[in-house]
């Protein structure tokens, strides 16, 4: 019984690379003791078959949170991919109103090239100027702001480690890293710490410890846990791991979003 577990970064086949339908997901919390869950299927900016599944899934959770009242906790929300670059199209989906949960994410570096796409053993790939593109686009996704929660910060090291075993060092990048985190705490912003790094081959959270460290030194206590799931039974995956984590830190809350709004939840 997984009491007290919110997961606030779920797939479903509404996404273009996720297989499981709504109905299964909740399924498999019921049967798994998960408290609660946001919906959040990509939107991605940049490319527009991937976020196909707009605003279709959002209207079908009404049916699912009247189904599964009393037990489970649904939430509205979205992975919003690149919205800094084509704000006009993120406002098309922000306009609705009727969003839970916005997250903030960087998948892609420019239009349509996700960075899980990027053969990093092509010696003409440099993965310094990856690492530096990437981090100075989530500064300019922080600037812009108009989501809830930084999805996945270090999202490329789950690719250069995890799959091609490219040792990554974030030293070079601290600096920006850190003006990040500082606009994050400044504009109220949370952080989402994201599990899925042990599920592919990563063998840590996403983002890493340094840097939850250092979100909760500049004064940020908003987080969420995220399992990215793309099947059910990823649904909260490791979260132990990562509220040790937190706990460890010092944090003493995580967050889930309601009406864009976080609601604090005790770590146990």
């Amino acid at each position: 019984m997984k009491l007290n577990v919110f997961d606030s970064h779920v797939h479903t086949n509404y996404s273009h690379d996720a297989h499981s339908t709504l109905d299964e997901v909740c399924a498999y919390a019921r049967d798994h003791g998960v408290m609660g869950l946001a919906f959040t299927d990509h939107y991605e900016c940049d490319i527009p078959d991937q976020r196909r599944g707009f605003p279709q899934v959002l209207e079908e959770i009404p049916r699912l949170q009247e189904q599964h009242k009393g037990w489970l906790r649904i939430t509205k929300g979205v992975e919003l991919g690149q919205p800094q670059l084509f704000p006009e199209v993120a406002e098309e989906l922000l306009v609705r109103g009727d969003l839970d949960f916005v997250l903030g994410s960087i998948h892609s570096l420019s239009p349509g090239a996700d960075i899980c796409d990027i053969n990093f053993n092509d010696p003409s790939v440099q993965v310094s100027a990856v690492l530096e593109q990437y981090f100075r686009a989530c500064y300019d996704l922080a600037l812009w702001g108009r989501f809830d929660v930084m999805a996945h910060l270090g999202y490329p090291e789950r690719y250069i480690w995890g799959k091609y075993r490219i040792p990554v060092d974030f030293t070079p990048y601290e600096d920006i890293i850190h003006e990040t985190l500082k606009t994050l705490v400044e504009t109220g912003k949370g952080l989402e710490v994201n599990t899925s790094g042990y599920r592919q081959g990563l063998g840590k959270t996403i983002p890493v410890l340094r840097i939850i460290r250092d979100y909760y030194q500049l004064g940020g206590r908003v987080v969420t846990l995220g399992s990215d799931a793309h099947q059910a039974a990823d649904l909260a995956a490791d979260f132990d791991v990562a509220m040790d984590i937190l706990t460890g830190v010092g944090f003493r809350y995580f967050a889930f979003y309601r009406q864009r709004q976080p609601v604090m939840l005790k770590l146990i």
